[in-house]
């Protein structure tokens, strides 16, 4: 079965409401008020079966010109569009903002309706005919079938529904297979039930018992029943309006405008790049930094609009590459439409197509933008991906890809295949998951690390190497740990950069010392070994050497690494074997005494009290013992 939705469009009174009813035997008004006044209000909504296996939600949008913010809410998931002129009115305001704004927003086939036909004669009708023609030239419906009805006397409600028919065989199903989507247009109660959401189903497909997160607050629910046309369905597919019980949050927690998605699949932005044509019966230009109402699925924003590459002004009937700068988050992705008001007075002045959801901020000025911009607009997956990567300048993986160019995982991956076998993208590094990038970009980073890696061994040539923190750090801060890694693995994979001991230098430079520095590392071994447990301790050693303490702690990284010397404590260095020595007499002299004391240990060792108490500090940390009051016991011997 083929799931679209049908939605209505014109001026106030034009008889939208009575030609739905006529359609579908339902009253979409369903407000007090709108009883009252004859008006429509809110969204309506209703549904329409078709032969052939169509079924189509319907929505009713007001015609007000007061109410144009709730007919945007209705009007973002239109597939196909009723254009509703009353034929002893005519085309009226409200027909032409409307019309702009279905055709902003890419619906992409409807019918117009001339309602109220029994009201005038033939004559009167066909010059509506022609007004209207006028109106759609230029539009998504300039050729559109025209149907004349009347919704009292029933006249031409067959020929419509044979319309509308033939217009579905031509609407494009929704992609149902990846992620959905649903923005809420509508939140309520209902006593014993609990929270409900409804909306259009914007792509992918929804199931009773699915996780789901609300953006932008990022609450996580849970689906719990799954309604389409009011019936339990178990699951609802992209095109169909659904209603979802969401138990465990409360009314209060969601409004009109939010987004329900899979978790992490979209995120909410405060920019966006777009391109942006401002309609040619726009009452205003629009200047650089103006502020706006920006209109996106069923969500309002003010936002300012950053027209891009020193643009000044966008004139009525002209386009441009801007930056919306969103003053509360809108949950947007790539090829979104959306439509932009004046802030005062509210008026309807152009639309576009989102380009990128979270891009870098930009400068009026940068002209560079532009081209970048110009590749986007077109589309190509490919050329996406590129450019994504670029503008990261780091590996990036499927996920982290998929994120910034919004493409289907299918198309993402069909396009990465193409990409590595053209040689246009590498994978940095070997693993899972898989890091990509660009070979410019690879080459670039690769030697950007040997040179930082040669200058930061150059400044401590006594060190074995470089700290990969150290390096991962001044290379790039917002480096993740894992791409670094494979970074650094395709440096040392293409014969740049070796490691050892966990430190990383260039390949080919080891330590190197010069003979005053081998002689000074000999005397310090020395001195440490003869010590016994008892050496000098580090600020001894620096005054009894005649050393720098800079260069007395690389001589003793050097020991320590060599595995020629221990540390006990940041100042008292032992010749390796002399703690496994200490460890063996303090474990014996537990064994026949049962505890140890300072004194005990010290003569023990013919150390100090000044040795002793480090040593016993570093036996207690390794749990061979434990201090209880003056004296040591073994630390498997006592209590917790």
């Amino acid at each position: 079965m083929k799931n679209f939705i049908i939605g209505t469009a014109g001026h106030i009174d034009h008889g939208k409401t009575e030609l739905i009813k006529a359609l579908t035997g339902i009253d979409t008004d369903r407000l007090k008020e709108e009883k009252e006044r004859g008006i429509s209000i809110e969204l309506g909504f209703a549904d329409l079966e078709l032969p052939g296996g169509f079924k189509a939600g319907v929505v009713d949008v007001p015609g007000h010109e007061h109410f144009v913010k709730n007919m945007l809410a209705g009007a973002t998931g239109f597939d196909l569009v009723l254009l509703v002129v009353a034929a002893d009115d005519g085309v009226m305001p409200q027909t032409v903002e409307h019309l702009a704004i279905v055709d902003l927003l890419g619906v992409r086939d409807g019918v117009v309706v001339i309602t109220k036909a029994d009201l005038v004669d033939g004559e009167m009708v066909e010059l509506v005919k022609e007004d209207v023609a006028e109106a759609v030239r230029g539009t998504v419906l300039e050729g559109a079938e025209v149907v004349v009805t009347s919704s009292r006397t029933g006249q031409g409600l067959d020929e419509l529904r044979e319309a509308l028919l033939r217009a579905a065989g031509r609407i494009r199903e929704r992609d149902s297979q990846g992620p959905f989507r649903l923005p809420v247009d509508r939140v309520f109660t209902l006593r014993g039930i609990g929270t409900v959401v409804t909306g259009t189903l914007w792509e992918g497909s929804v199931r009773d018992g699915d996780e789901a997160v609300i953006q932008p607050s990022g609450k996580k629910v849970r689906v719990r029943d799954v309604q389409v046309h009011g019936e339990d369905v178990g699951r609802a597919f992209a095109g169909q309006r659904v209603a979802l019980n969401l138990p465990g949050i409360s009314k209060e927690e969601m409004e009109r405008g939010d987004v329900l998605t899979r978790p992490g699949y979209l995120y909410p932005t405060l920019m966006a790049d777009a391109v942006l044509h401002l309609l040619p019966q726009s009452p205003r230009s629009l200047k650089n930094r103006a502020r706006v109402r920006f209109h996106h699925g069923t969500s309002e924003v003010m936002a300012r609009v950053v027209l891009l590459g020193g643009k000044e002004e966008l004139l009525p009937g002209e386009s441009a590459y801007v930056q919306l700068r969103m003053e509360r988050p809108a949950v947007v992705r790539y090829g979104d439409r959306f439509i932009l008001r004046s802030y005062s007075p509210v008026t309807t002045i152009g639309g576009g197509r989102i380009l990128d959801s979270h891009p870098r901020k930009h400068r009026h000025h940068n002209r560079e933008i532009l081209d970048d911009m110009a590749r986007r607009e077109k589309g190509d997956p490919g050329d996406l991906v590129l450019l994504v990567l670029k503008n990261r300048g780091l590996p990036l993986s499927r996920r982290d890809i998929l994120r910034d160019t919004e493409l289907q995982e299918g198309v993402l991956e069909e396009t990465l295949r193409g990409l590595l076998e053209g040689k246009k993208v590498v994978e940095a590094g070997k693993g899972n998951p898989a890091f990509f990038t660009t070979p410019e970009i690879l080459a670039s980073l690769q030697e950007r690390m040997v040179e930082l890696t040669g200058e930061l061994h150059a400044a401590n040539p006594l060190k074995v190497g470089v700290e990969k923190e150290t390096l991962r750090r001044r290379l790039d801060p917002s480096m993740g740990p894992e791409v670094f890694e494979r970074l650094l693995q395709s440096a040392v994979s293409a014969g740049r950069l070796e490691t050892e001991a966990g430190k990383v230098r260039v390949k080919g430079k080891g330590r190197t010392l010069s003979e005053q520095e081998r002689a000074s590392l000999d005397e310090l071994l020395r001195t440490i070994k003869e010590g016994g447990f008892s050496p000098p301790m580090f600020k001894e050693l620096v005054e009894k050497l005649g050393l720098e303490r800079n260069r007395l702690r690389d001589l003793l990284h050097i020991l320590l690494e060599a595995g020629a010397v221990e540390q006990v404590h940041p100042e008292y260095f032992l010749a390796t074997g002399r703690l496994e020595e200490a460890e063996e007499k303090i474990v014996d002299f537990l064994s026949r005494h049962g505890k140890l004391g300072v004194a005990d240990l010290r003569d023990m060792l013919g150390a100090s009290r000044k040795y002793a108490i480090p040593l016993l500090e570093h036996f207690d940390r390794r749990k061979v013992t434990r201090r209880e009051g003056d004296y040591r016991v073994p630390y498997r011997g006592g209590s917790g």
